[in-house]
């Protein structure tokens, strides 16, 4: 960010404490380099087109990126102002956001400009809105917080301000969870909130960076029911648990380094973006360390096969809450909730913890009729209907 981007690229001669790690779930996971280019300094956003191709912004510098899944890396656009924030929308026209130039621009998949639009303020992080082509930024001023604010563009330029000031200070990473919830991340407090329906602030989480003189949150993502947050000086990645409050823990990363192979002997250098693939199995990590790294996490195999899956949702009809439990021998769980139309109203995948999975869906301010519930996990799908009172 604007303060201390000059700290961080020095940073790289920084060598963090070692902490004892605690790994979720105890999943088979992998760290591997994805990118490692001279010739490209990803450090900052992540974002995929819709053919997988992964973009990257260049924050100390002027650049961003695109990085095909084979790994090959060529400049996207050039010339800008500390680039920021990435965001696609359903055209594959990639929004930049430029922070040091109070712009965000708008490019088509050549890389051809199509159209900027003047910011007041600082723009920061971005995600493509969840049910349209808008798309939803942050702005993060270090001299003028209280202005600091989350907000929707639309195409034509109209600027919708969601939220305000506190409780966030510096908002920067942005998340989308089931139905559309959005997370959001204080880049300076590393607090986490979610914006509810109403334009309220919900507190989730505080993700920790003791005695650390860079302890910023740098970017969020959310994959298979959780959040994973990137913290610089810390060289972590953190898992947060959103279903509770301040549920956090050590997912991947100890002290300064590029080890890869297994999660818990991997290390990182200023971890900064993050995102996860489209199934959610695999979270690629661009690091502030002045070398430009790409690291991939992919969850490994190694799980048994069974031919079917067990399913119990209950009360049903039911009302207020949908108890869920589902036996299955795959790491993922899919639930999908169709209305009566057929219109997706609910999704949301899951890590199962000794193959089964426990949790609940809210049914607070579901229409009353009927439902269908559908579970997918690996090649094996079943289904429900429900019915809601």
């Amino acid at each position: 960010m604007k303060t201390i981007s000059t700290i961080l690229l020095v940073a790289v001669s920084y060598f963090g404490y070692a902490q004892h790690m605690r790994h979720p779930g105890g999943l088979n996971y992998t760290v591997s380099t994805f990118l490692n280019s001279p010739d490209a300094d990803v450090d900052d956003a992540l974002a995929f087109d819709s053919e997988g191709n992964l973009y990257g912004s260049n924050f100390a510098g002027n650049s961003v990126y695109k990085i095909t899944p084979s790994g090959e890396v060529s400049t996207f656009v050039t010339g800008l102002s500390n680039p920021n924030g990435l965001a696609f929308d359903s055209h594959d026209n990639l929004y930049v956001a430029e922070y040091s130039g109070s712009a965000i621009h708008k490019y088509d998949i050549e890389g051809n400009l199509l159209q900027t639009y003047p910011i007041d303020g600082f723009p920061s992080g971005m995600i493509s809105a969840y049910h349209s082509d808008n798309v939803i930024f942050t702005t993060a001023d270090f001299n003028d917080e209280a202005n600091n604010m989350i907000a929707e563009l639309s195409p034509d330029g109209n600027i919708n301000v969601l939220h305000q000031g506190a409780p966030i200070n510096l908002g920067v990473g942005l998340a989308y969870g089931p139905g559309g919830t959005l997370y959001i991340g204080d880049y300076l407090d590393r607090e986490i909130y979610r914006l509810t329906r109403n334009g309220d602030l919900e507190y989730v989480a505080t993700v920790p960076a003791p005695d650390n003189f860079v302890p910023y949150l740098a970017f969020i993502a959310y994959a298979q029911g959780y959040l994973y947050g990137t913290v610089y000086g810390e060289n972590k990645i953190y898992r947060i648990n959103p279903r509770k409050v301040d549920d956090v823990e050590i997912f991947a990363g100890s002290t300064y380094g590029d080890t890869d192979g297994p999660l818990s002997e991997a290390t990182f250098g200023f971890p900064a973006g993050i995102i996860a693939n489209r199934s959610g199995n695999t979270l690629y990590v661009s690091e502030f360390s002045g070398v430009g790294n790409i690291r991939k996490i992919k969850r490994g195999g190694g799980r048994p096969c069974y031919t079917r899956i067990k399913l119990n949702a209950y009360p049903n009809p039911a009302s207020g809450q949908l108890n869920i439990r589902v036996e299955s021998s795959d790491a993922d769980v899919q639930l999908i909730v169709y209305d009566k139309m057929g219109q997706k109203v609910y999704e949301e995948t899951y890590e199962t913890s000794d193959n089964l999975l426990i949790s609940n869906i809210d049914l607070t301010g579901w229409d009353s009729g009927l439902y269908e519930l559908k579970v997918t996990s690996g090649d094996n799908q079943t289904s429900r209907r429900i019915v809601v009172r």
